[in-house]
């Protein structure tokens, strides 16, 4: 289930479901969280990191799957430094989860007005999705790159660009 479709492996086609909308549903997190107008639409920002969580889980288990594979064919263990980052990946994905849904319950706690959250909450729920999503986001990067490197590094190293 998580090693191959279709002939191709799992994760190269599941990983970027990862990179792309992790970061990005960071930004979109903390913008829902930080537009007064946009507050109630929260809850579309926790389904987004809901899903990313889940992709990360595959794409750290196919991942797994694709590195067995490639090792037995090389006899040697491959992109370790990759596996080693990644296997942390799916921990920021759910802070990121975690922190869209405090913010979600902190905003929709009323203040002693009665007229919506109270600006200690609204600073603690701006404070959470930017620590999460900021620390998933680099963490992100930081995987991506480094499986980046352990896939085309010594590729792109002996080649010439086109004229």
């Amino acid at each position: 289930m998580f090693d191959l479709i279709g002939g191709l492996p799992v994760h190269a086609l599941v990983v970027h479901v990862v990179v792309v909308l992790l970061p990005l549903l960071a930004v979109v997190t903390v913008v829902f969280v930080i537009r007064p107008r946009w507050r109630s639409e929260l809850p579309w920002a926790i389904l987004g990191n809901l899903l990313v969580f889940g992709a990360s889980l595959v794409a750290k288990k196919s991942g797994l799957n694709l590195q067995a594979r490639l090792s037995g064919l090389t006899g040697r263990p491959v992109a370790t430094w990759h596996a080693h980052l990644a296997n942390w990946l799916p921990y920021f994905a759910f802070a990121q989860l975690l922190a869209s849904v405090l913010a979600w319950l902190l905003i929709r706690s009323r203040s002693r007005r009665g007229t919506g959250a109270s600006r200690p909450a609204l600073a603690l729920a701006i404070v959470l999705v930017l620590v999460a999503g900021g620390a998933a986001t680099v963490w992100t990067y930081r995987v991506g790159d480094s499986g980046a490197r352990a896939v085309w590094q010594g590729t792109i190293a002996n080649t010439k660009p086109h004229p």
